[in-house]
């Protein structure tokens, strides 16, 4: 039977695959990437698939030079005026079946752009909405909740982002291989990660499955993991659960923090690091309940060192990681009784398109 913690643990060999794969798995997008000149790269997805293109997104601009930005499906489909042939179009969907997402595509193409659409199934009728449909590489996941789908759509954009670079000389070969080396090098962290926040999580269980309200706070890069954690927890817990870039956090949303809060607070190598350290004491002044991840040693059993030194737009592979445990956990403790009824609503909002009996996945 498949569960959300089989697909977290399989991750890594899955993102393993895809590096040593890259060039076959990206070559399509960078074909097309390449037959041109652009200023502007645009990923449409909801969800999970948003946050998951939010983990690459600095990579890709980092190394492309190019403004990278990502948008809802409904706000592109709502609100979106300006187009421009020089704006290459992704539009992510893990099933291939989010109406928002494939009328996004399909509205990026009839207004000239190039649309190239990403899912787990390829079959899907997000195929009839775009130029180029396309497996990003994350094998085959069957549960909703979604993690492994998360953590190799993010790996796609950076190997689109590695290759394509080479191909319009911004890298060189050694340059490549060094950040390959790199993710190479995440992909074992992912793994010892997974053991060593089923421990953390075991010493923290009491709270961790008590959690009422959560703030959860990142920077750069691991801003996206805070948004996926927050997903993740409200889905699969039934606990309100809000991310927020860690600055922001002193600007308002540190009002409401008090003794019930949880706040867990994502670090990497980055620039704000030491911040971020500052944020985790001082944020002891309004609750106990204050969970650290970082590659710091730091004696407390609240926070989960992660032993690298790894670029931080790496750092996301693994840093999101901790926030899936917490889910995968909650969820076998959290029936919710609304279940039935929250289908009803979906249904009735149409937000996905109706299975054809050749889904693979979810």
């Amino acid at each position: 039977m498949e569960t959300m913690m089989g697909y977290i643990e399989e991750s890594a060999a899955q993102c393993r695959y895809n590096i040593e794969h890259a060039s076959e798995l990206v070559r399509p997008a960078v074909d097309r990437y390449t037959q041109k000149a652009y200023n502007r790269i645009l990923i449409i997805a909801s969800g999970s698939s948003y946050n998951g293109s939010c983990l690459a997104k600095y990579f890709v601009e980092k190394i492309l030079k190019v403004r990278t930005e990502v948008v809802t499906s409904f706000t592109f489909n709502h609100y979106e005026t300006i187009f421009d042939e020089q704006t290459f179009v992704f539009g992510a969907g893990q099933s291939g079946r989010s109406t928002n997402t494939n009328d996004a595509l399909q509205k990026a193409r009839d207004h000239g752009l190039t649309a190239i659409g990403l899912t787990g199934n390829v079959e899907s009728v997000m195929k009839d909405h775009c130029d180029l449909c396309l497996n990003w590489g994350m094998g085959i996941e069957k549960i909703g909740f979604v993690t492994k789908g998360v953590v190799t759509l993010g790996l796609y954009y950076m190997l689109f982002a590695i290759e394509a670079g080479k191909a319009k000389g911004l890298l060189s070969p050694a340059e490549a291989e060094s950040y390959y080396e790199q993710l190479r090098q995440a992909c074992g962290t992912m793994d010892q990660t997974v053991e060593k926040a089923k421990v953390w999580y075991a010493a923290n269980e009491e709270e961790l499955t008590d959690l009422k309200r959560v703030q959860i706070l990142g920077y750069g890069p691991n801003h996206a993991v805070a948004l996926e954690g927050a997903l993740k927890i409200a889905e699969t817990t039934g606990h309100a659960a809000t991310a927020y870039e860690m600055e922001e956090f002193l600007h308002g949303p540190s009002i409401e923090t008090n003794a019930d809060r949880t706040v867990i607070i994502v670090d990497s190598l980055g620039e704000p690091s030491e911040r971020a350290i500052r944020m985790y004491e001082s944020v002891h002044e309004l609750t106990s309940r204050v969970y650290l991840i970082t590659n710091r040693v730091i004696k407390d059993p609240k926070v989960l060192t992660i032993d690298h030194h790894l670029d931080e737009h790496f750092s996301v592979l693994f840093n999101v990681i901790p926030f899936q445990i917490i889910s995968a956990m909650g969820r076998d403790k959290w029936v919710n009784p609304l279940d039935e009824a929250r289908k009803r609503m979906n249904e009735f909002m149409g937000s996905k398109a109706p299975k054809t009996g050749n889904e693979i996945g979810l």
